[in-house]
C-alpha cells in the first residue's frame, strides 16, 4: 500500500515537473519570439529615422529650397515618422522591456517634434511677422532632442545586454535630429533668422489668380451649362484678380479676348494693374461691347505669368454668354 502511495506521489511529482519544464520552455520560446520580433521592428524603425534625420538636417539648411519642395520634404518626413510610430505601437504589443520603453519615448518625441516643427515653419512662411513663433519652434527642438537622447540610451542598453547575453543584433543606426541642445530658444531664433534669409524662395510664394467675374448688367439667367443669358444691350465684364501668394506683385498684365462660336475675335484688350498686396484683390471693368444675338460668345481672361510664379492653372478663366435671338 505504502509503495503504491510512493509511486503515485512520484508520478504526480514527475508530471508536475514535466509540466513546469514544458511551460517554462514554451514561455521562454514565446518571449524569444517576441524579442526577435521587437528587434526586427526596431531595426526597421532605426532605418526609417536614420533617413528621416538626414533629410531633416538638409531641411534646416533653407538655402536652395522652394516652398513647394520644402512642404513636400517635411510632409515626407512626418509621414515616415507616423509609419514608424504605427509600427512600434501596433505590433507585438505584449512585449515589454526597458529598451522598448526608451524606443517608445524616442519615436513619440520625434513624431511630436516633427509635427510641431512643420506647423510652426509653415505658419512662419505664411506670416513672417508671427508673434512668439520662436517658442513653438523651440518646443519642437526640445521634443526632437528628447527623442535623440532616449534613442541613444535605447541603443546603449540594447548593445550592452546583447553583449552580456551573446545576442546577435541586426543593424542599428546612430541617429540624431538635433542632438542635445542646451538652448533650444536660441537655436529657434537662429532657425527663424536663417529661414527668413533663405535665397531659394521659401517665403516668396507668388500666385496670382482670376478669382471671379460678373457680367454688367446682370444676366437674365444661366443655362444648365452655366452660360449667361444676357440682356439685349452692350455687356461689360467685371473681373476680380487676387494675389493668393504672400508677397506683393507689381505690373500685372491681364488680357481679355472675346470671340464668337466661330472663333472670330469680337473684342480684345490688355489691362494693367500696378500692384496687388498679399491676399488682396483688385477689380476692373472691361469696355461694354455689342455682341450678335443668338450666338454664344466666350470671354477669355488670362493673367500674364509673373517671374517665379509656381501655380499657373488659376491664371486662366473662360466665361460664356449670349443674347437670345428673340430679344
Amino acid at each position: 500500500m505504502r509503495n503504491n502511495i510512493f509511486k503515485i506521489t512520484g508520478l504526480t511529482f514527475a508530471i508536475a515537473l514535466l509540466s513546469y519544464v514544458l511551460i517554462t520552455y514554451f514561455d521562454e520560446l514565446n518571449k524569444a519570439d517576441e524579442f526577435n520580433q521587437f528587434l526586427s521592428d526596431a531595426a526597421t524603425i532605426s532605418e526609417i529615422h536614420n533617413l528621416n534625420s538626414a533629410n531633416f538636417k538638409d531641411l534646416l539648411d533653407f538655402s536652395e529650397v522652394s516652398r513647394e519642395r520644402f512642404e513636400n520634404n517635411v510632409n515626407n518626413i512626418r509621414t515616415n515618422s507616423q509609419e514608424a510610430y504605427q509600427l512600434l505601437n501596433s505590433s507585438n504589443t505584449r512585449y515589454t522591456s526597458k529598451e522598448k520603453q526608451l524606443l517608445e519615448i524616442a519615436v513619440n518625441s520625434w513624431l511630436e517634434g516633427i509635427e510641431l516643427f512643420e506647423v510652426s515653419i509653415i505658419t512662419l512662411i505664411d506670416n513672417p511677422n508671427s508673434i512668439n513663433i520662436e517658442e513653438s519652434i523651440a518646443q519642437s527642438i526640445i521634443d526632437l532632442s528628447i527623442g535623440d537622447e532616449a534613442y541613444s540610451e535605447f541603443l546603449f542598453l540594447l548593445r550592452q545586454n546583447a553583449s552580456i547575453d551573446g545576442t546577435f543584433l541586426p543593424n542599428f543606426y546612430q541617429i540624431e535630429y538635433i542632438g542635445i541642445e542646451d538652448n533650444s530658444y536660441q537655436f529657434a531664433d537662429l532657425l527663424v533668422d536663417k529661414a527668413k534669409r533663405s535665397t531659394g524662395g521659401l517665403f516668396l510664394q507668388k500666385n496670382l489668380a482670376v478669382a471671379g467675374t460678373e457680367f454688367v448688367p446682370m444676366p437674365i439667367a444661366f443655362t444648365e451649362d452655366n452660360v449667361a443669358v444676357l440682356l439685349d444691350e452692350p455687356a461689360a465684364l467685371q473681373v476680380v484678380i487676387s494675389n493668393e501668394g504672400n508677397i506683393d506683385s507689381y505690373d500685372i498684365v491681364v488680357l481679355i479676348l472675346v470671340t464668337d462660336e466661330f472663333g472670330e475675335t469680337v473684342y480684345e484688350s490688355q489691362n494693367k494693374i500696378s500692384s496687388i498686396g498679399p491676399k488682396e484683390s483688385k477689380i476692373f471693368l472691361t469696355d461694354p461691347i455689342n455682341i450678335e444675338k443668338g450666338i454664344q460668345h466666350e470671354w477669355f481672361i488670362k493673367i500674364e505669368e509673373i517671374e517665379d510664379e509656381e501655380e499657373l492653372t488659376d491664371n486662366l478663366l473662360s466665361v460664356y454668354g449670349f443674347i437670345p435671338p428673340e430679344s
